[in-house]
């Protein structure tokens, strides 16, 4: 992919990028590991919050969430996702290196599907960037909360594994920092085959090879790193 495809996506396609998601998580193995994090946690920040998709199932518990995204049209997506859930939130537009959240205000934090993107935006620098972005995630979490990156193992594959060498370092680095895996199953599963082809060919460019699948359910794995705050 071009270096500003996602880029672009985020900046202007938010409500594709919304619909998109919305397939994901077909077992549910995701939203299980969300919910056992409300059930121990009142305040949560969600660092790249994009359309909400965290923040969204968080907040139906009742929480207090407040989202940090860098694109506008991300935040404009995702507040009016959010406003029909029962929780208390607040989304600011702001950079996961410089967080505009207080220190200790979080009994969790999360970072899904975002520091991994420092390996395509800071080619030459991305470990001190993405050190950067932990250091803010652990300082606005609680002594005895938890942190936690989710980010891919692979779409349209059959064994969960980093998608390019790039992305195995940036895995190997984030659990060097103390992070904990654990594998999810999170399948694609569209309304139709036509769906799942054009919807994996824009975002992925994967639209060949889920035309040969032929099959509106797409394979998917992400992983969960957790880390505890002392």
């Amino acid at each position: 992919m071009p270096m500003d495809h996602f880029q672009r996506i985020y900046n202007n396609e938010a409500e594709t990028y919304h619909r998109f998601i919305a397939a994901e998580d077909a077992h549910g193995e995701l939203a299980g590991h969300l919910d056992r994090v409300a059930m121990r946690a009142t305040n949560i920040v969600d660092i790249g919050t994009g359309t909400g998709r965290l923040a969204i199932q968080l907040s139906r518990s009742g929480k207090r969430v407040h989202g940090v995204d860098v694109a506008p049209d991300m935040l404009r997506v995702a507040a009016a996702a959010l406003e029909s859930t029962p929780g208390t939130w607040l989304l600011s537009k702001g950079d996961a290196r410089r967080l505009p959240i207080e220190d200790h205000w979080a009994d969790a934090a999360l970072a899904g599907w975002v520091f991994g993107h420092f390996t395509e935006f800071h080619p030459g620098a991305w470990r001190a960037h993405l050190d950067k972005a932990i250091d803010e995630m652990c300082r606005v979490v609680i002594p005895g909360g938890v942190a936690i990156i989710i980010d891919t193992l692979g779409t349209a594959v059959n064994q969960p594994a980093a998608p390019t060498p790039l992305l195995a370092e940036y895995h190997s680095h984030i659990e060097a920092r103390g992070f904990s895996k654990t594998i999810l199953h999170t399948d694609y599963r569209f309304e139709s085959v036509s769906e799942s082809i054009e919807m994996l060919d824009w975002f992925f460019g994967l639209g060949k090879w889920a035309e040969r699948h032929n099959d509106p359910v797409i394979p998917e794995f992400t992983g969960w790193w957790e880390r505890s705050i002392g």
